[in-house]
């Protein structure tokens, strides 16, 4: 039983089901920037990167809604390395791999409740393929596959311990040389064992102000659009709806090396833990 279930009837399934959604929220992986522009054969980039999640309320399970209520302290510190590989012929590998250490507490009569788990999380691997590639505008196809390697029967949930398919589409628009531009993701999550399919879209605009400085912000958005009509309360960690605002800074301090710092922030959201993310990493270009 998570440490969130010490509280008694409705209330205990409540906290359940928030911190379910947390588990989902920072665990199930969500798009990386899109990458519509397809590399050439043997380059790329690789993102390796140090997240740090921190949250002490949550939105509430009844509907969608800016509003949130205490709930669990919960915190997550996570290695995270995404990236894209040129295949040549117009494709592309992209990668989403994770670990990390999360930390519950929370408190029954005055006495505080802990509980952690630390491994790997679920990992995301797709082929992506370039349709329309120019400066200016690009767009691609990607299929993505979503594989459980993080533990389900831990607590908190390393992972949804499910397979799961993310077809995509990416489109991408880039004006003056580059200094300014923007990026879109979106495409539905298909869970395989049929509990749920989710619509997820991840937008980014940036601009690069002077050569060796680029600032952007980003929008991800997902909502449940089809679920199973009965799902036991342990099923439900793909059954949440969130939107999260982020900015980032990133710094060309070579050709190959390019450090960034960004922060994420949940302002909206269904049956979801509410909090803040701090992200520091590097882009390295090959």
């Amino acid at each position: 039983m998570s440490v969130s279930c010490v509280f008694a009837g409705a209330r205990c399934r409540g906290a359940r089901l928030l911190a379910i959604g947390l588990t989902a929220l920072v665990l199930a992986p969500a798009p990386a920037r899109a990458d519509p522009w397809i590399p050439a054969a043997g380059t790329g980039v690789t993102k390796p990167m140090i997240r740090r999640f921190t949250g002490n309320r949550a939105f509430p399970a009844g509907g969608f809604t800016t509003n949130t209520r205490p709930s669990s302290t919960d915190t997550q510190t996570q290695i995270r390395v995404t990236g894209v590989h040129g295949l040549g012929d117009g494709f592309s590998l992209e990668y989403d791999f994770r670990a990390g250490f999360l930390r519950k507490s929370a408190r029954k009569r005055k006495r505080e409740i802990v509980s952690g788990s630390a491994g790997l999380e679920d990992q995301e691997i797709g082929l992506n393929y370039g349709l329309r590639q120019t400066k200016a505008f690009a767009d691609s196809v990607t299929l993505n596959v979503v594989a459980p390697a993080g533990s389900a029967s831990s607590t908190p949930h390393l992972g949804t311990g499910r397979w799961a398919i993310e077809p995509d589409y990416q489109v991408g628009f880039s004006r003056n040389g580059g200094r300014v531009f923007s990026t879109l993701e979106v495409g539905p999550r298909i869970f395989l064992d049929g509990a749920a399919t989710q619509l997820r879209a991840a937008l980014e605009v940036g601009v690069v102000p002077v050569r060796q400085l680029t600032l952007s912000g980003s929008v991800f958005y997902v909502r449940t659009i089809v679920q199973r009509s009965r799902l036991a309360v342990s099923d439900r960690g793909e059954l949440y709806n969130l939107l999260r605002l982020g900015v980032r800074a990133e710094y060309r301090l070579t050709k190959a090396l390019r450090p960034y710092v960004g922060y994420d922030v949940a302002v909206a959201g269904k049956g979801i833990h509410a909090g803040q993310r701090f992200v520091l990493g590097v882009a390295i270009h090959y």
